[in-house]
């Protein structure tokens, strides 16, 4: 089975429910409904690295910006997560619309990534926690996905920035439905010592993949951007991954979807 199966698998036992996910639960017969239990409590605090298993309640609420004299909040827009306290590095303010929310998932059992990486700290910071083994470090950063969700970053922006990649790449496609980013003038640019590709994300989304290239490859990471829910995902992966984009953004999206809150 490949990784991607493994950690599909693993998220369907985590409830899973639309998208992706849902269609591969739905032909194996799981159930996947969202998450649902009591109350909903979001958490309005900093929260560090942990290997805290208790669930917390995270919300993200849409808004203008992040620098209080052009913040406004954007009616409607929100999304809320049921979740391991080990997945979570937070930022929010007391009040809504100033949330920085990251994630950190193994790509091989969707557990958090938090628990391998305290695993191999060594004596003096690090512990065993059960049923996690201790990977070699090189193998811990090509498993760990990262995610994070601004409150200002809107998907819409996602959408505006695609359109103006539709002339920054060339008519061959290189491998696994990606074309060669070309620095053009009228492109956004790269950042140093990277590398671009542009991949068609859905039907009506263009949008960048853009990698280390100065870097080992065992250090290596690339970086893109995916709708959810109205926000935008930023998402950081192994470079060694590149050629499985597709699955690592479909792990992520099915990912984010099984520990939604279902809002009113």
């Amino acid at each position: 089975m490949s990784n991607f199966g493994i950690a599909t698998s693993a998220i369907c036992g985590r409830d899973l429910s639309v998208g992706l996910a849902f269609f591969i639960c739905s032909m194996l017969s799981i159930s996947c409904g969202t998450a649902t239990a009591d109350e909903f409590k979001a958490v309005r605090e900093r929260l560090a690295v942990s290997t805290d298993m208790t669930q917390i309640d995270i919300e993200v609420v849409g808004s203008t910006s992040q620098l209080p004299q052009f913040h406004r909040l954007i009616p409607g827009l929100v999304v809320r997560f049921r979740l391991a306290r080990a997945y979570v590095g937070l930022y929010a303010e007391h009040e809504p619309g100033f949330e920085i929310f990251n994630i950190g998932v193994d790509l091989e059992t969707a557990s958090p990534m938090s628990l391998f990486e305290t695993a191999i700290l060594g004596p003096r910071f690090g512990k065993d926690i059960p049923g996690i083994p201790k990977l070699l470090p090189e193998e811990v950063r090509r498993r760990n996905i990262r995610m994070s969700i601004h409150s200002d970053d809107r998907a819409e922006y996602l959408r505006k920035f695609g359109e103006k990649l539709a002339g920054c790449h060339g008519d061959v496609l290189v491998e696994n439905d990606m074309w060669v980013y070309e620095r053009r003038a009228d492109c956004p640019g790269l950042g140093s010592r990277t590398f671009g590709r542009v991949v068609q994300m859905d039907a009506t989304l263009l949008t960048k993949i853009e990698c280390e290239e100065w870097l080992p490859p065992s250090w290596a990471r690339c970086k893109t951007a995916f709708p959810f829910e109205g926000f935008t995902v930023r998402l950081n992966f192994d470079r060694d991954l590149l050629s499985r984009w597709r699955e690592v953004v479909s792990f992520s999206a099915a990912f984010l979807k099984s520990k939604q809150y279902p809002t009113q």
